[in-house]
Protein backbone atom coordinates (compact mmCIF):
# COMPACT_ATOMS: atom_id res chain seq x y z
CA UNK A 1 0.00 0.00 0.00
CA UNK A 2 1.72 3.48 -0.72
CA UNK A 3 2.05 6.30 1.69
CA UNK A 4 -0.07 9.30 1.92
CA UNK A 5 -0.26 12.21 3.92
CA UNK A 6 -3.26 13.06 5.59
CA UNK A 7 -4.02 15.86 3.68
CA UNK A 8 -3.65 14.10 0.65
CA UNK A 9 -6.37 11.72 1.28
CA UNK A 10 -9.03 14.18 0.49
CA UNK A 11 -7.93 14.14 -3.25
CA UNK A 12 -7.77 10.12 -3.08
CA UNK A 13 -11.42 10.10 -1.68
CA UNK A 14 -12.59 12.42 -4.53
CA UNK A 15 -11.13 10.67 -7.27
CA UNK A 16 -12.20 7.06 -5.90
CA UNK A 17 -15.94 8.53 -6.33
CA UNK A 18 -14.90 9.99 -9.82
CA UNK A 19 -13.59 6.49 -10.97
CA UNK A 20 -16.36 4.18 -9.24
CA UNK A 21 -18.83 7.01 -11.25
CA UNK A 22 -16.94 6.17 -14.43
CA UNK A 23 -17.15 2.27 -13.91
CA UNK A 24 -14.29 1.43 -12.23
CA UNK A 25 -14.39 -1.69 -9.97
CA UNK A 26 -13.57 -1.25 -6.22
CA UNK A 27 -10.25 -3.80 -6.57
CA UNK A 28 -9.30 -1.87 -9.66
CA UNK A 29 -9.68 1.79 -7.73
CA UNK A 30 -7.93 0.27 -4.99
CA UNK A 31 -4.57 -1.05 -7.27
CA UNK A 32 -4.87 2.30 -8.95
CA UNK A 33 -4.43 4.09 -6.12
CA UNK A 34 -2.37 1.73 -4.07
CA UNK A 35 -4.66 1.59 -1.25
CA UNK A 36 -6.95 -1.87 0.36
CA UNK A 37 -10.38 -2.58 -1.31
CA UNK A 38 -11.54 -1.85 2.32
CA UNK A 39 -10.32 1.94 2.75
CA UNK A 40 -11.91 2.19 -1.25
CA UNK A 41 -15.21 0.16 0.32
CA UNK A 42 -15.58 2.61 3.36
CA UNK A 43 -15.02 5.66 1.24
CA UNK A 44 -17.77 4.96 -1.41
CA UNK A 45 -19.87 3.87 1.54
CA UNK A 46 -19.64 7.11 3.80
CA UNK A 47 -19.84 9.07 0.32
CA UNK A 48 -23.92 7.56 -0.44
CA UNK A 49 -24.45 8.31 3.00
CA UNK A 50 -23.11 11.82 3.58
CA UNK A 51 -22.14 12.65 -0.39
CA UNK A 52 -19.56 15.73 -0.78
CA UNK A 53 -19.13 16.35 3.07
CA UNK A 54 -17.90 12.46 3.25
CA UNK A 55 -14.74 13.78 0.96
CA UNK A 56 -13.70 16.54 2.47
CA UNK A 57 -10.30 16.61 4.67
CA UNK A 58 -10.59 17.73 8.50
CA UNK A 59 -8.24 18.36 11.12
CA UNK A 60 -8.37 15.33 13.29
CA UNK A 61 -10.08 17.15 16.37
CA UNK A 62 -8.17 15.62 19.27
CA UNK A 63 -9.34 13.99 22.35
CA UNK A 64 -12.61 15.32 24.14
CA UNK A 65 -11.50 17.31 27.59
CA UNK A 66 -12.06 15.68 30.65
CA UNK A 67 -12.72 18.52 32.49
CA UNK A 68 -15.81 20.76 31.99
CA UNK A 69 -15.55 24.54 31.46
CA UNK A 70 -16.25 25.44 35.27
CA UNK A 71 -13.27 23.05 35.92
CA UNK A 72 -10.90 24.17 33.95
CA UNK A 73 -11.67 27.47 35.23
CA UNK A 74 -11.25 26.67 38.70
CA UNK A 75 -8.30 24.86 37.51
CA UNK A 76 -6.62 27.97 36.45
CA UNK A 77 -7.57 29.83 39.60
CA UNK A 78 -5.85 27.23 41.20
CA UNK A 79 -2.78 27.05 39.44
CA UNK A 80 -2.48 31.05 39.47
CA UNK A 81 -2.14 31.07 42.91
CA UNK A 82 1.17 28.62 42.57
CA UNK A 83 2.48 25.89 43.38
CA UNK A 84 3.80 26.80 47.12
CA UNK A 85 0.21 27.77 48.26
CA UNK A 86 -0.41 24.14 47.54
CA UNK A 87 2.21 22.79 49.53
CA UNK A 88 4.93 21.93 47.34
CA UNK A 89 8.38 23.78 47.29
CA UNK A 90 9.37 26.12 44.61
CA UNK A 91 7.30 28.07 42.34
CA UNK A 92 7.39 25.23 39.48
CA UNK A 93 4.42 23.22 38.89
CA UNK A 94 4.74 19.81 36.70
CA UNK A 95 2.10 17.29 35.90
CA UNK A 96 2.92 14.96 38.71
CA UNK A 97 2.24 18.44 40.73
CA UNK A 98 -0.88 19.28 39.12
CA UNK A 99 -2.28 15.31 39.11
CA UNK A 100 -1.58 15.14 42.88
CA UNK A 101 -4.88 14.89 45.16
CA UNK A 102 -3.91 17.40 47.47
CA UNK A 103 -3.36 20.11 44.74
CA UNK A 104 -6.98 20.14 43.89
CA UNK A 105 -8.16 21.76 47.10
CA UNK A 106 -6.91 25.03 48.47
CA UNK A 107 -4.16 24.06 51.52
Amino acid sequence: MASYKQIEYEILRRRCVALQQQGWKQVTIAQALGLTQGWVSRTLAKYQQQGQDALAWRKPTGATAKLTDDQLHQLVVELNKGAEHHGFPGQIWTRPRVNEPGCRSSH
